[in-house]
Parts: structure tokens; sequence; C-alpha cells
């Protein structure tokens, strides 16, 4: 028989949430943070200012808790754009081990792309539903996003028409590269 204790972390997670702590302090202390970085890095109030940029902070903290409404906003968002974070943080981890050393980033048309998706995503995250659960668009989501995206995807996809550059030689691509990498005759080099 293992030793057996009457603690568990989900039981201080479950306390931590039945007190208050991921409701009230953690939005709070977030609001605060943020405020607080913005009025010290602007110096809106004034140079060397700290001690008003903090009651202000505090001010604008304690103000938003009182809105649960906001809360509940907040709670709701922020581990999904952490969850859509990860996931691009996971795609950019494979683009980088498929393309090598030679990733810059996105650019042109990808980029364009890669905007839209995250755009898409963001919507999708602040209109999930409370309760968890999975997350599907309602028909008016579904509405707003094409009317929004429509319009968008046509002036992303004339607006790389017109700004292209002719190209002047082109680079392998991957599988080119590949195909030299391994000693085959890629890309016409003989």
């Amino acid at each position: 028989m293992l030793f057996q204790t009457g603690f568990g972390l989900q039981d201080t997670i479950d306390y931590l949430v039945s007190i208050g702590v991921y409701d009230i302090f953690l939005p709070f202390l977030l609001i605060f943070s943020i405020i607080f970085a913005i009025l010290e890095k602007t110096k809106i109030l004034g140079v060397d200012k700290t001690n008003i940029n903090a009651v202000v902070s505090v001010v604008v903290g304690l103000l938003l808790i009182v809105q649960k409404g906001i809360v509940e906003i907040i709670t709701l968002f922020l581990p999904r754009v952490s969850l859509i974070i990860v996931v691009i943080l996971m795609g950019l981890l494979i683009i980088a081990m498929v393309a090598g050393n030679e990733f810059q980033g996105l650019k042109g048309t990808s980029l364009g792309v890669a905007v839209v998706l995250i755009i898409i995503s963001i919507i999708v995250a602040l209109t999930a539903q409370p309760g968890g659960g999975p997350i599907w668009l309602s028909q008016a989501d579904k509405e707003t996003l094409i009317r929004i995206g429509v319009p968008l995807l046509i002036f992303l996809v004339v607006l790389q028409i017109v700004t292209a550059k002719p190209r002047q030689q082109q680079k392998p691509n991957f599988f080119e590269r590949l195909g030299k990498e391994f000693g085959g005759k890629g890309g016409g080099d003989n």
C-alpha cells in the first residue's frame, strides 16, 4: 500500500477557486500590472510618478473586478487565447523543424493567411460560450465572420496582387533542396 495523505494539488486549486483567487485576485493582478506597466512606460502622469501610477492602477483594477461580466469575459478569453498561442507555437516549431535554418518567418501571402487565421481564432475565443464544452459558432457568429472575412480576404488578395514584385530568380523549393542534400539531381543543377 502506497503512502496516502489527505492532501492533493487539486484540493488546493479547488480551495483557491472557492476563496475567489481566480475570480477576484488574478484578474485584479493582471489589470493592475498591465495598467501600471503602461503608465510607467508612457509617463502620461509625469516622470518619477510611480506612486501615482500605482494608485491609478489599483483603482482601475478594483473597478474592473466589481464588473462581474468583464471578469467573466477575461477568465473565458485568456485561457482560450493561451491555447491558441500554444497551437501557433507548435505550428511554428514544426515549420522551423521542416524548413531548417533557412526559415526567416512568414512573409507575403503566407503572412496574410496567418493573420486572417489568427483573427478568426481570436474571434472564436471571444465568442465561446461559458460552461466549457466544445466551441461551436452560432449562426450570428458565422454571419459576422463571413461579413468581415470575405471583404478582408478580397482586400488582402488584391493588395498582394498590386504590391507583388516580379521574381528575379526563383530559389529551389523544399523538395529540390532535400534532393540536393541526399545527392540527387534537384532543381536542374547537375
